[in-house]
């Protein structure tokens, strides 16, 4: 076979004018000095970034939620970073923000599975536009982690990639009912806006107490919108209750807090997990204390006290609620899975499908998985056929306003009685 005059002289002449003894040590000079280069010309190539899309509302009528259950997601990833990540790889978060708009919320949900190969979704604090992402999720299969998006149906029956982080309204409103009982409430009255958490959680509510034999006296709903609501408070007032239930959402409960005052009602008042948010808090102001909440953090947990003091130092003052919680928890369980042999051979094969699939499969594993929620026995249960892993015993305590609203403080329940 001939070679071309052209290769010929492309061909590099490591042997000529070389000595015997002289020649190979120059060889291996230039090929040492060849091998530096190539190394700084070429350097070894990072393992990519493992994504993780944190979709929620962080404008819109639910900007609180999302805003710190996404604080909470970051706490964890950077503290995984910061340990080195995990399997060689860095953990990268995109975000988006719904706005508590449904449609967007599903679009940025495509946009993470399709485009941006995200390993999972965490995110979904009002009720809408969570349940928005569960059909996203289900085409696509990617596994999502939902926060604290309360209505019941999201996850019974299970989707197959959808998991819940949160309480179900069903829970809240045992453990209201629990509370009554045990105080010797026997006429409650409800009010609720006509969102999705309002009436879901008022239904749930009169359910569980009609198993109890407590029957609610009256109940109203009223548009999240309205400005005036005192016809139907007024209703409730003349109903004589012995205690006020109320499932809102941060603006307009206020004002059912605001125009009860104003109406003097004085019934004890139970308010939803929205009255956790500092927004309903601060509009409502004085109106606001004596309230009860149930909260599913327990603030005398010394774990719960220590992400509280590094959480309050990189995000400001934050009373001790589930909203960031609930946001880190699922992302310690996420960076737990990931860590799986399976997950971590098919991210390191660049099989994000199999990896998905292998999150998922891990994620039904998470049997026993210890948390920030609950008291300090508690623990998320999942499995196969249970994808909501909040259990029913022993994860609500009850806290109260106080200080105008500024501060929730454990309550002295001997004096929450029927007048």
């Amino acid at each position: 076979m001939k070679t071309s005059r052209c290769a010929t002289r492309l061909r590099p002449n490591l042997t000529s004018n070389l000595t015997p003894k002289s020649g190979w040590t120059k060889v291996a000079g230039l090929l040492a000095v060849a091998s530096v280069a190539a190394a700084i010309t070429f350097p070894a190539r990072a393992a990519d970034p493992i994504l993780i899309c944190s979709i929620d509302d962080r404008s819109g009528a639910a900007a609180d939620t999302g805003t710190q259950g996404y604080q909470g997601v970051m706490m964890a990833v950077d503290e995984a970073n910061a340990a080195g990540g995990i399997g060689g790889h860095q953990l990268k978060v995109i975000a988006y923000d719904g706005k508590t708009d449904p449609q967007l919320t599903a679009t940025f949900a495509s946009r993470c599975a399709e485009d941006d190969k995200g390993l999972v979704i965490i995110g979904g604090n009002p009720s809408a536009p969570a349940a928005a992402m569960i059909p996203v999720a289900t085409e696509n299969k990617i596994p999502y982690y939902m926060l604290s998006a309360g209505t019941d149906t999201l996850t019974d029956p299970p989707a197959t990639y959808n998991f819940r982080f949160g309480p179900a309204n069903r829970q809240d409103a045992a453990a209201i009912a629990d509370l009554l009982a045990q105080q010797g409430f026997k006429r409650p009255a409800i009010i609720n806006n006509s969102l999705p958490f309002g009436t879901d959680g008022a239904r749930a509510t009169t359910a569980v107490l009609k198993k109890k034999n407590i029957m609610v006296v009256a109940q109203q709903t009223y548009d999240v919108n309205a400005t005036d609501l005192s016809p139907q408070l007024t209703n409730l007032r003349d109903a004589k209750p012995d205690v006020l239930l109320v499932f809102p959402y941060p603006a307009d409960g206020a004002r059912v807090l605001r125009t009860a005052h104003q109406l003097n009602i004085t019934a004890p008042i139970i308010v939803s997990r929205s009255a956790l948010l500092d927004t309903m808090r601060k509009l409502a102001g004085p109106a606001s204390d004596g309230v009860l909440i149930p909260n599913t953090v327990d603030p005398s947990r010394p774990d719960v006290q220590k992400f509280f003091t590094a959480f309050n130092a990189r995000f400001g003052p934050h009373q001790p609620t589930l909203y960031p919680v609930i946001g880190y928890d699922a992302a310690k369980a996420a960076l737990q899975v990931i860590a799986t042999p399976a997950v971590l051979k098919a991210i390191d094969a660049g099989n994000i499908e199999e990896a998905r699939k292998a999150f998922r499969d891990g994620t039904e594993k998470l049997t026993q998985f210890k948390g920030l929620q609950g008291e300090q026995n508690a623990s998320y249960h999942f499995g196969p056929q249970q994808h909501h892993g909040s259990p029913d015993q022993n994860w609500y305590v009850f806290i109260l306003v106080a200080g105008n609203g500024t501060r929730l403080v454990k309550p002295d329940l001997s004096k929450f009685k029927p007048l």
